[in-house]
Protein backbone atom coordinates (compact mmCIF):
# COMPACT_ATOMS: atom_id res chain seq x y z
CA UNK A 1 0.00 0.00 0.00
CA UNK A 2 1.42 3.51 -0.90
CA UNK A 3 0.09 5.45 2.70
CA UNK A 4 -0.32 3.65 5.93
CA UNK A 5 -2.82 5.52 6.90
CA UNK A 6 -5.39 4.86 3.81
CA UNK A 7 -5.09 0.77 5.35
CA UNK A 8 -7.04 2.83 8.44
CA UNK A 9 -9.22 4.65 5.77
CA UNK A 10 -10.17 1.78 3.93
CA UNK A 11 -10.91 -0.11 7.55
CA UNK A 12 -12.96 2.25 8.66
CA UNK A 13 -14.77 2.56 5.37
CA UNK A 14 -15.17 -0.57 4.75
CA UNK A 15 -17.22 -0.76 8.69
CA UNK A 16 -19.19 2.09 7.98
CA UNK A 17 -20.77 0.44 4.98
CA UNK A 18 -20.82 -2.58 6.45
CA UNK A 19 -23.18 -0.86 9.05
CA UNK A 20 -25.37 1.58 7.22
CA UNK A 21 -26.12 -0.82 4.46
CA UNK A 22 -26.29 -3.85 6.30
CA UNK A 23 -29.40 -2.25 8.37
CA UNK A 24 -30.67 -0.33 5.49
CA UNK A 25 -30.84 -3.79 3.32
CA UNK A 26 -32.28 -5.61 6.24
CA UNK A 27 -35.75 -3.42 6.47
CA UNK A 28 -37.48 -5.87 4.93
CA UNK A 29 -37.64 -8.33 8.40
CA UNK A 30 -39.44 -5.58 10.17
CA UNK A 31 -41.82 -5.23 7.85
CA UNK A 32 -43.85 -8.04 8.89
CA UNK A 33 -43.95 -6.94 12.53
CA UNK A 34 -44.75 -3.30 11.26
CA UNK A 35 -47.90 -4.21 9.82
CA UNK A 36 -49.16 -5.98 12.60
CA UNK A 37 -48.00 -3.49 14.94
CA UNK A 38 -49.94 -0.19 13.41
CA UNK A 39 -52.44 -2.80 11.16
CA UNK A 40 -51.42 -1.27 7.60
CA UNK A 41 -51.08 -3.06 4.62
CA UNK A 42 -47.61 -4.19 2.84
CA UNK A 43 -47.35 -1.14 0.49
CA UNK A 44 -47.41 1.24 3.00
CA UNK A 45 -44.84 -0.19 5.19
CA UNK A 46 -42.89 -1.12 2.14
CA UNK A 47 -42.70 2.46 1.78
CA UNK A 48 -40.87 3.26 4.51
CA UNK A 49 -37.87 1.40 3.18
CA UNK A 50 -38.40 2.54 -0.21
CA UNK A 51 -38.23 6.28 1.11
CA UNK A 52 -35.46 5.96 2.91
CA UNK A 53 -33.18 4.08 -0.06
CA UNK A 54 -34.25 7.01 -2.33
CA UNK A 55 -33.19 9.98 0.28
CA UNK A 56 -29.82 7.38 0.68
CA UNK A 57 -29.43 7.85 -3.15
CA UNK A 58 -30.80 10.92 -4.00
CA UNK A 59 -29.16 13.37 -1.28
CA UNK A 60 -25.93 12.43 -3.11
CA UNK A 61 -25.59 16.42 -4.80
CA UNK A 62 -26.33 17.48 -1.31
CA UNK A 63 -23.67 15.46 0.75
CA UNK A 64 -21.10 16.43 -2.71
CA UNK A 65 -22.38 20.44 -1.36
CA UNK A 66 -21.29 19.56 2.14
CA UNK A 67 -18.05 18.10 0.86
CA UNK A 68 -16.61 21.04 -1.31
CA UNK A 69 -17.53 23.22 1.88
CA UNK A 70 -15.97 21.64 4.42
CA UNK A 71 -13.86 18.37 5.10
CA UNK A 72 -15.05 14.93 4.72
CA UNK A 73 -14.56 14.02 8.05
CA UNK A 74 -16.53 16.67 9.32
CA UNK A 75 -19.70 15.21 6.92
CA UNK A 76 -19.07 11.73 7.81
CA UNK A 77 -19.74 12.95 11.49
CA UNK A 78 -22.65 15.24 10.85
CA UNK A 79 -23.88 11.68 8.94
CA UNK A 80 -23.46 9.80 11.97
CA UNK A 81 -25.00 11.93 14.24
CA UNK A 82 -28.20 12.53 11.92
CA UNK A 83 -28.50 8.36 11.42
CA UNK A 84 -27.76 7.51 14.76
CA UNK A 85 -30.31 10.49 16.32
CA UNK A 86 -32.91 9.17 13.65
CA UNK A 87 -32.41 5.25 14.71
CA UNK A 88 -32.21 5.99 18.47
CA UNK A 89 -36.00 7.72 18.65
CA UNK A 90 -37.61 4.80 16.63
CA UNK A 91 -38.66 2.56 19.30
CA UNK A 92 -40.97 5.59 20.41
CA UNK A 93 -42.82 5.11 17.13
CA UNK A 94 -46.50 6.18 17.16
CA UNK A 95 -47.35 5.85 13.63
CA UNK A 96 -46.28 5.34 10.27
CA UNK A 97 -45.47 9.01 9.04
CA UNK A 98 -43.28 9.34 12.72
CA UNK A 99 -41.56 6.12 10.54
CA UNK A 100 -41.35 8.23 7.40
CA UNK A 101 -39.63 11.21 8.61
CA UNK A 102 -37.22 9.33 11.13
CA UNK A 103 -35.62 6.39 9.20
CA UNK A 104 -37.01 7.59 5.66
CA UNK A 105 -35.81 10.79 5.59
CA UNK A 106 -33.46 11.42 8.49
CA UNK A 107 -31.65 7.62 8.70
CA UNK A 108 -31.46 8.36 4.81
CA UNK A 109 -29.83 11.29 4.57
CA UNK A 110 -27.01 10.37 7.57
CA UNK A 111 -26.86 7.05 5.70
CA UNK A 112 -25.69 8.95 2.10
CA UNK A 113 -23.40 11.59 4.34
CA UNK A 114 -21.39 8.33 6.02
CA UNK A 115 -21.83 6.31 2.17
CA UNK A 116 -20.59 9.03 -0.44
CA UNK A 117 -17.33 10.76 1.65
CA UNK A 118 -16.10 7.58 2.75
CA UNK A 119 -16.12 5.45 -0.60
CA UNK A 120 -14.78 8.47 -2.27
CA UNK A 121 -11.87 9.23 0.23
CA UNK A 122 -11.02 5.39 0.06
CA UNK A 123 -10.21 5.78 -3.06
CA UNK A 124 -8.21 9.24 -2.61
CA UNK A 125 -5.55 7.68 -0.67
CA UNK A 126 -4.43 5.05 -3.27
CA UNK A 127 -3.21 4.97 -6.38
CA UNK A 128 -1.74 1.52 -7.67
CA UNK A 129 -3.98 -0.74 -5.55
CA UNK A 130 -7.16 1.86 -5.47
CA UNK A 131 -9.10 -1.05 -8.12
CA UNK A 132 -8.38 -3.30 -5.08
CA UNK A 133 -9.33 -1.57 -2.29
CA UNK A 134 -12.24 -0.14 -3.48
CA UNK A 135 -13.70 -3.38 -4.16
CA UNK A 136 -12.76 -4.32 -0.58
CA UNK A 137 -14.47 -1.51 0.55
CA UNK A 138 -17.62 -2.00 -1.31
CA UNK A 139 -17.84 -5.49 -0.61
CA UNK A 140 -18.40 -4.07 3.50
CA UNK A 141 -21.65 -3.01 2.25
CA UNK A 142 -23.00 -6.90 0.59
CA UNK A 143 -21.76 -8.47 3.89
CA UNK A 144 -23.85 -6.28 5.76
CA UNK A 145 -26.73 -7.67 4.03
CA UNK A 146 -25.82 -11.35 4.54
CA UNK A 147 -24.84 -10.81 8.73
CA UNK A 148 -27.92 -7.73 9.73
CA UNK A 149 -31.07 -9.93 8.58
CA UNK A 150 -29.77 -12.86 10.91
CA UNK A 151 -29.06 -10.06 13.41
CA UNK A 152 -32.45 -8.12 13.77
CA UNK A 153 -34.27 -11.50 13.25
CA UNK A 154 -32.68 -12.58 16.52
CA UNK A 155 -32.91 -9.63 18.62
CA UNK A 156 -36.87 -9.03 17.66
CA UNK A 157 -37.30 -12.53 19.17
CA UNK A 158 -35.00 -11.02 22.34
CA UNK A 159 -35.89 -7.64 22.57
CA UNK A 160 -38.97 -6.96 20.15
CA UNK A 161 -38.89 -4.85 17.75
CA UNK A 162 -39.09 -1.46 19.04
CA UNK A 163 -36.17 -3.05 21.50
CA UNK A 164 -34.38 -3.81 18.70
CA UNK A 165 -34.10 -0.15 17.16
CA UNK A 166 -32.00 0.36 20.96
CA UNK A 167 -29.16 -1.90 20.03
CA UNK A 168 -28.85 -1.17 16.17
CA UNK A 169 -28.48 2.65 16.78
CA UNK A 170 -26.10 1.46 19.07
CA UNK A 171 -24.13 -0.14 16.79
CA UNK A 172 -24.76 2.84 14.63
CA UNK A 173 -22.68 5.24 16.68
CA UNK A 174 -19.77 3.61 16.58
CA UNK A 175 -19.66 5.36 13.15
CA UNK A 176 -18.81 8.59 15.18
CA UNK A 177 -15.39 7.34 15.88
CA UNK A 178 -15.18 5.67 12.48
CA UNK A 179 -15.71 8.81 11.08
CA UNK A 180 -13.45 10.52 13.05
CA UNK A 181 -10.54 8.79 11.47
CA UNK A 182 -11.00 10.14 7.90
CA UNK A 183 -8.18 12.00 7.59
CA UNK A 184 -7.53 14.11 4.58
CA UNK A 185 -5.10 12.39 1.78
CA UNK A 186 -2.16 13.58 0.75
CA UNK A 187 -3.57 14.50 -2.92
CA UNK A 188 -6.21 16.37 -1.22
CA UNK A 189 -4.00 18.83 0.69
CA UNK A 190 -1.70 19.01 -2.72
CA UNK A 191 -5.25 20.58 -3.95
CA UNK A 192 -5.22 22.82 -1.19
CA UNK A 193 -1.42 23.88 -1.33
CA UNK A 194 -2.55 24.65 -5.33
CA UNK A 195 -5.20 26.99 -4.92
CA UNK A 196 -3.79 28.54 -2.16
CA UNK A 197 -0.61 29.16 -4.50
CA UNK A 198 -3.09 30.40 -7.15
CA UNK A 199 -5.18 32.65 -4.49
CA UNK A 200 -1.65 34.81 -3.66
CA UNK A 201 -0.37 34.60 -7.69
CA UNK A 202 -4.14 36.01 -8.37
CA UNK A 203 -3.09 38.50 -5.35
CA UNK A 204 0.18 40.46 -7.31
CA UNK A 205 -0.74 39.56 -11.06
CA UNK A 206 0.46 42.12 -13.28
CA UNK A 207 -0.60 42.98 -16.46
CA UNK A 208 2.36 42.09 -17.90
CA UNK A 209 1.96 38.49 -17.76
CA UNK A 210 0.40 36.28 -21.04
CA UNK A 211 -0.38 33.09 -20.49
CA UNK A 212 -0.37 30.05 -23.79
CA UNK A 213 -3.77 28.10 -23.82
CA UNK A 214 -3.15 25.28 -26.82
CA UNK A 215 -6.18 23.09 -26.84
CA UNK A 216 -4.23 19.94 -28.33
CA UNK A 217 -7.39 18.13 -30.39
CA UNK A 218 -8.84 21.19 -32.24
CA UNK A 219 -10.92 23.73 -30.41
CA UNK A 220 -9.18 27.37 -29.19
CA UNK A 221 -5.38 27.95 -29.18
CA UNK A 222 -4.23 30.89 -27.16
CA UNK A 223 -0.80 32.07 -28.46
CA UNK A 224 1.16 34.86 -27.47
CA UNK A 225 -2.32 36.95 -26.49
CA UNK A 226 -4.59 35.84 -29.76
CA UNK A 227 -7.13 33.81 -29.62
CA UNK A 228 -7.71 31.88 -32.96
CA UNK A 229 -11.05 29.74 -33.68
CA UNK A 230 -10.07 27.09 -35.53
CA UNK A 231 -13.56 26.29 -36.86
CA UNK A 232 -14.06 30.08 -37.70
CA UNK A 233 -10.78 31.15 -38.52
CA UNK A 234 -11.51 35.01 -36.74
CA UNK A 235 -9.04 36.22 -34.75
CA UNK A 236 -9.48 38.23 -31.63
CA UNK A 237 -6.94 39.44 -29.74
CA UNK A 238 -7.48 39.16 -25.64
CA UNK A 239 -4.69 39.50 -23.04
CA UNK A 240 -4.96 36.65 -20.45
CA UNK A 241 -3.30 38.04 -17.02
CA UNK A 242 -2.20 35.84 -13.93
CA UNK A 243 -5.85 36.93 -12.48
CA UNK A 244 -8.10 35.60 -15.16
CA UNK A 245 -6.09 32.57 -15.82
CA UNK A 246 -8.46 30.14 -13.05
CA UNK A 247 -11.39 31.61 -14.71
CA UNK A 248 -10.31 31.53 -18.14
CA UNK A 249 -9.45 27.86 -17.57
CA UNK A 250 -12.46 27.24 -15.00
CA UNK A 251 -14.44 29.49 -17.06
CA UNK A 252 -17.67 26.64 -16.57
CA UNK A 253 -19.36 25.40 -13.33
CA UNK A 254 -18.16 21.81 -11.69
CA UNK A 255 -21.55 21.13 -12.60
CA UNK A 256 -21.78 21.95 -16.06
CA UNK A 257 -18.14 20.35 -16.86
CA UNK A 258 -19.55 17.24 -15.36
CA UNK A 259 -22.59 17.43 -17.83
CA UNK A 260 -20.70 17.88 -20.55
CA UNK A 261 -18.46 15.36 -20.16
CA UNK A 262 -19.66 12.55 -22.44
CA UNK A 263 -18.01 9.68 -20.84
CA UNK A 264 -19.52 10.66 -17.50
CA UNK A 265 -23.05 11.33 -18.71
CA UNK A 266 -23.53 7.71 -20.65
CA UNK A 267 -22.07 6.13 -17.09
CA UNK A 268 -24.90 8.05 -15.53
CA UNK A 269 -27.75 6.69 -17.94
CA UNK A 270 -25.97 3.27 -17.43
CA UNK A 271 -26.20 3.18 -13.48
CA UNK A 272 -29.89 4.78 -14.23
CA UNK A 273 -30.93 2.00 -16.55
CA UNK A 274 -29.10 -1.22 -14.45
CA UNK A 275 -30.17 0.16 -10.85
CA UNK A 276 -33.74 0.10 -12.14
CA UNK A 277 -33.46 -3.70 -13.23
CA UNK A 278 -31.97 -4.50 -9.73
CA UNK A 279 -34.22 -3.02 -7.41
CA UNK A 280 -36.89 -4.97 -8.94
CA UNK A 281 -35.46 -8.04 -8.11
CA UNK A 282 -34.00 -6.69 -4.89
CA UNK A 283 -37.83 -5.97 -3.78
CA UNK A 284 -39.69 -8.29 -5.77
CA UNK A 285 -37.37 -11.38 -5.57
CA UNK A 286 -38.47 -12.81 -2.24
CA UNK A 287 -42.08 -12.49 -2.59
CA UNK A 288 -41.23 -14.03 -5.94
CA UNK A 289 -39.74 -17.09 -4.72
CA UNK A 290 -42.38 -17.86 -2.70
CA UNK A 291 -45.33 -17.59 -5.30
CA UNK A 292 -43.79 -20.34 -7.60
CA UNK A 293 -43.52 -22.83 -5.11
CA UNK A 294 -40.81 -22.04 -2.28
CA UNK A 295 -41.16 -21.64 1.25
CA UNK A 296 -40.24 -18.66 3.20
CA UNK A 297 -37.23 -20.38 4.90
CA UNK A 298 -35.55 -21.30 0.91
CA UNK A 299 -36.58 -17.56 -0.07
CA UNK A 300 -34.32 -16.37 2.75
CA UNK A 301 -31.41 -18.59 1.82
CA UNK A 302 -31.80 -17.33 -1.77
CA UNK A 303 -31.44 -13.72 -0.27
CA UNK A 304 -28.34 -14.77 1.43
CA UNK A 305 -26.44 -16.58 -1.49
CA UNK A 306 -27.31 -13.43 -3.86
CA UNK A 307 -25.88 -10.76 -0.97
CA UNK A 308 -23.01 -13.24 -0.38
CA UNK A 309 -21.92 -13.43 -3.87
CA UNK A 310 -21.83 -10.04 -3.63
CA UNK A 311 -19.05 -9.73 -1.03
CA UNK A 312 -16.98 -12.38 -3.45
CA UNK A 313 -18.04 -10.50 -6.47
CA UNK A 314 -16.61 -7.00 -5.03
CA UNK A 315 -13.30 -8.18 -4.35
CA UNK A 316 -13.17 -9.99 -7.82
CA UNK A 317 -14.05 -6.48 -9.35
CA UNK A 318 -11.42 -4.63 -7.33
CA UNK A 319 -9.02 -7.42 -8.16
CA UNK A 320 -9.90 -7.41 -12.11
CA UNK A 321 -10.09 -3.73 -12.05
CA UNK A 322 -6.53 -3.13 -10.55
CA UNK A 323 -4.90 -5.19 -13.38
CA UNK A 324 -3.30 -2.84 -16.02
CA UNK A 325 -4.24 -5.36 -18.88
CA UNK A 326 -8.11 -5.38 -18.18
CA UNK A 327 -10.34 -2.83 -19.91
CA UNK A 328 -12.22 -2.03 -16.96
CA UNK A 329 -15.01 0.35 -19.14
CA UNK A 330 -15.77 -3.45 -21.17
CA UNK A 331 -15.64 -5.59 -17.46
CA UNK A 332 -18.65 -3.15 -16.96
CA UNK A 333 -20.17 -3.45 -19.76
CA UNK A 334 -19.99 -7.01 -19.33
CA UNK A 335 -21.57 -7.65 -15.93
CA UNK A 336 -24.44 -5.41 -17.49
CA UNK A 337 -25.19 -8.21 -20.58
CA UNK A 338 -24.40 -10.82 -17.54
CA UNK A 339 -26.78 -9.10 -15.32
CA UNK A 340 -29.62 -8.48 -17.74
CA UNK A 341 -29.67 -12.20 -19.15
CA UNK A 342 -30.26 -13.40 -15.12
CA UNK A 343 -32.72 -11.23 -14.90
CA UNK A 344 -34.55 -12.47 -17.76
CA UNK A 345 -33.81 -16.17 -17.14
CA UNK A 346 -35.44 -15.78 -13.41
CA UNK A 347 -38.96 -15.33 -15.54
CA UNK A 348 -38.35 -18.85 -17.50
CA UNK A 349 -40.53 -21.53 -15.45
CA UNK A 350 -37.91 -24.31 -16.15
CA UNK A 351 -35.27 -22.22 -13.82
CA UNK A 352 -38.38 -22.23 -11.28
CA UNK A 353 -36.27 -24.70 -8.83
CA UNK A 354 -34.18 -24.11 -5.96
CA UNK A 355 -31.19 -25.35 -7.41
CA UNK A 356 -31.82 -23.11 -10.31
CA UNK A 357 -32.38 -20.18 -8.14
CA UNK A 358 -29.30 -20.84 -6.18
CA UNK A 359 -27.42 -20.77 -9.38
CA UNK A 360 -28.61 -17.46 -10.63
CA UNK A 361 -28.65 -15.65 -7.87
CA UNK A 362 -24.98 -16.82 -7.36
CA UNK A 363 -24.08 -15.46 -10.77
CA UNK A 364 -25.86 -12.27 -10.43
CA UNK A 365 -24.66 -11.54 -7.31
CA UNK A 366 -21.24 -11.82 -8.03
CA UNK A 367 -21.95 -9.41 -11.22
CA UNK A 368 -23.55 -7.25 -9.18
CA UNK A 369 -20.12 -7.29 -7.09
CA UNK A 370 -17.96 -6.61 -9.38
CA UNK A 371 -19.98 -3.61 -10.85
CA UNK A 372 -20.27 -2.52 -7.42
CA UNK A 373 -16.16 -3.02 -6.98
CA UNK A 374 -15.58 -0.79 -10.22
CA UNK A 375 -18.53 1.83 -9.85
CA UNK A 376 -15.71 4.56 -8.18
CA UNK A 377 -12.80 3.66 -9.76
CA UNK A 378 -13.93 3.82 -13.38
CA UNK A 379 -15.57 7.31 -12.14
CA UNK A 380 -12.72 8.19 -11.39
CA UNK A 381 -10.95 7.10 -14.82
CA UNK A 382 -13.56 9.67 -16.85
CA UNK A 383 -13.83 12.61 -14.52
CA UNK A 384 -10.43 12.97 -11.93
CA UNK A 385 -9.92 12.51 -8.79
CA UNK A 386 -10.82 16.01 -8.11
CA UNK A 387 -14.26 16.01 -9.33
CA UNK A 388 -15.03 11.96 -8.10
CA UNK A 389 -16.87 13.38 -5.08
CA UNK A 390 -19.13 15.24 -6.85
CA UNK A 391 -19.41 13.41 -9.76
CA UNK A 392 -20.42 10.50 -7.05
CA UNK A 393 -22.88 12.99 -5.92
CA UNK A 394 -24.94 13.03 -9.07
CA UNK A 395 -24.49 9.52 -9.92
CA UNK A 396 -26.16 8.94 -6.53
CA UNK A 397 -29.05 10.59 -7.55
CA UNK A 398 -29.42 9.24 -10.68
CA UNK A 399 -29.06 6.04 -9.42
CA UNK A 400 -31.47 6.41 -6.83
CA UNK A 401 -33.95 7.75 -9.64
CA UNK A 402 -33.85 4.39 -11.16
CA UNK A 403 -34.01 2.59 -7.37
CA UNK A 404 -37.31 4.53 -7.20
CA UNK A 405 -38.36 3.70 -10.55
CA UNK A 406 -38.03 -0.06 -11.08
CA UNK A 407 -40.59 -1.69 -7.88
CA UNK A 408 -43.30 0.79 -8.84
CA UNK A 409 -43.62 -0.31 -11.89
CA UNK A 410 -42.42 -4.04 -11.28
CA UNK A 411 -45.63 -3.85 -8.73
CA UNK A 412 -48.13 -2.34 -11.22
CA UNK A 413 -47.38 -4.86 -13.84
CA UNK A 414 -47.78 -7.99 -11.45
CA UNK A 415 -51.06 -6.61 -10.14
CA UNK A 416 -52.35 -5.68 -13.76
CA UNK A 417 -51.25 -9.80 -15.12
CA UNK A 418 -51.20 -11.21 -12.25
CA UNK A 419 -48.01 -12.78 -12.72
CA UNK A 420 -44.37 -11.76 -10.93
CA UNK A 421 -42.52 -12.58 -14.42
CA UNK A 422 -43.85 -10.10 -16.23
CA UNK A 423 -42.05 -7.18 -13.94
CA UNK A 424 -38.61 -9.37 -14.55
CA UNK A 425 -38.96 -8.81 -18.18
CA UNK A 426 -38.42 -4.97 -18.06
CA UNK A 427 -35.80 -5.39 -15.36
CA UNK A 428 -33.70 -7.55 -17.70
CA UNK A 429 -34.13 -5.58 -20.83
CA UNK A 430 -33.27 -2.24 -19.02
CA UNK A 431 -30.30 -4.09 -18.01
CA UNK A 432 -29.56 -5.59 -21.58
CA UNK A 433 -29.95 -1.50 -22.62
CA UNK A 434 -27.79 -0.55 -19.75
CA UNK A 435 -24.49 -2.40 -21.65
CA UNK A 436 -25.83 -1.41 -24.94
CA UNK A 437 -25.31 2.35 -23.79
CA UNK A 438 -22.24 1.59 -22.01
CA UNK A 439 -20.88 0.90 -25.81
CA UNK A 440 -21.13 4.24 -26.66
CA UNK A 441 -18.28 4.92 -24.52
CA UNK A 442 -15.29 2.48 -26.28
CA UNK A 443 -16.76 3.32 -29.44
CA UNK A 444 -16.04 6.96 -28.97
CA UNK A 445 -12.61 6.79 -27.95
CA UNK A 446 -11.95 4.79 -31.25
CA UNK A 447 -13.11 7.95 -32.95
CA UNK A 448 -12.28 10.68 -30.63
CA UNK A 449 -9.27 11.41 -28.08
CA UNK A 450 -10.14 13.70 -24.95
CA UNK A 451 -9.14 17.55 -25.40
CA UNK A 452 -5.92 17.92 -23.72
CA UNK A 453 -4.55 21.32 -22.53
CA UNK A 454 -1.17 22.50 -21.79
CA UNK A 455 0.03 25.69 -20.11
CA UNK A 456 2.63 28.16 -20.73
CA UNK A 457 3.64 31.61 -19.81
CA UNK A 458 5.50 34.14 -21.74
CA UNK A 459 6.73 37.28 -20.29
CA UNK A 460 6.03 40.16 -22.74
CA UNK A 461 9.00 42.25 -24.43
CA UNK A 462 10.98 38.64 -23.56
Amino acid sequence: MENPWGIVIAVAAFLIQFITLGICLSFGIYVIELQNEFDSGLSIISSVGLIHLGFQLGSGPFASFLMRKMSYRKVCLLGAIMSSVGLSVLPFTPNIPYLIVFFGVITGIGFCLLYLPTHTLSVLWFDKNKGLVTGIVTSGSSLGGVVFPHLIEFLIEVFGWRGSFYILAAVNLQTVLLSGLMRESPIQRSWKKFKTKNIADDNDFTESTIYTITEINGGLNYQNGTCKNNSSGIDVSKKITKGQRKKLIEEKSRATSLMTNLPYVIYTINNLLWKFGSSVHLLLGPDYYTKVGLDGTQAASLVSIDQGAMVVGSVIGGILGNHRKINRCLLFMATNFVSGFCLLAFSVPLFHTMDAFAILNSLYGVRFGISLGLLVILLSDFVGSELSGESMGYLTLVSGAGTLLGPPLGGYLVQETGSYAMAYYPAGAATLLSGLVMMLVPLRDCFRRSNTYVITSTEEGT
